[in-house]
């Protein structure tokens, strides 16, 4: 069984893999993150106004820990105030200082790709004597679709990530994982 984990764990993260990479090479208008406009202008201001690597959000969030409650009605009404007037986002921002190596991107993705493929080569084993493969493939598409369809909805609801960029990760998450899983249903019986 060891053994069939394992081959199912790399089967699933090769076409994991593979299908990711094409999805992410088919551009859909709105699916997608564009260019920053006016970049040349832009990050000469980002690299001068934020010194340090982090996700920041704008407008910005505080701790209320030690505010009165006065103090945090008064902050939550300024809040309400800079959102209503926008505009609003996160901003993943790295100061730079390395240089890119898409080699090392690529094995990281793939390592990415094989430990959840492993995990759900685990899970199919787990089930295995009491499934029949299309159950097995069903249990594959349910844990797609409970990541993405948990995960990727989360940035559209707090971070106004584009309602047709998230409908494309959950489909191609979900159609990614259920293509792997009749793969990995096969060898994990």
């Amino acid at each position: 069984m060891i053994k069939q984990i394992l081959v199912g764990a790399l089967a699933g993260g090769a076409i994991v893999f593979v299908l990711s990479a094409i999805f992410n090479s088919v551009r859909i208008a709105g699916a997608h993150p564009v260019s920053l406009p006016a970049e040349t202008e832009a990050l000469p201001f980002l690299r001068a106004s934020i010194p340090k690597s982090g996700i920041y959000f704008f407008p910005g969030v505080t701790s209320s820990a030690g505010m009165t409650k006065e103090q945090k009605e008064a902050w939550q009404a300024d809040y309400n105030r800079r959102y209503k007037e926008g505009p609003t986002g996160i901003l993943v921002y790295s100061t730079g200082g390395k240089e890119f190596s898409f080699s090392s991107h690529l094995i990281v993705q793939f390592l990415l790709g094989f430990f959840a493929a492993l995990t759900l080569a685990v899970i199919l084993a787990m089930t295995a004597s009491t499934t029949n493969y299309g159950s097995r493939v069903a249990v594959a598409v349910l844990m797609g679709l409970f990541a993405f369809a948990y995960i990727e909805p989360q940035y559209w609801n707090w971070y106004d990530f584009p309602a047709k960029y998230t409908i494309v990760r959950v489909l191609g998450g979900v159609v990614t994982w259920a293509l792997a899983g009749l793969a990995m249903a096969g060898i994990v019986h």
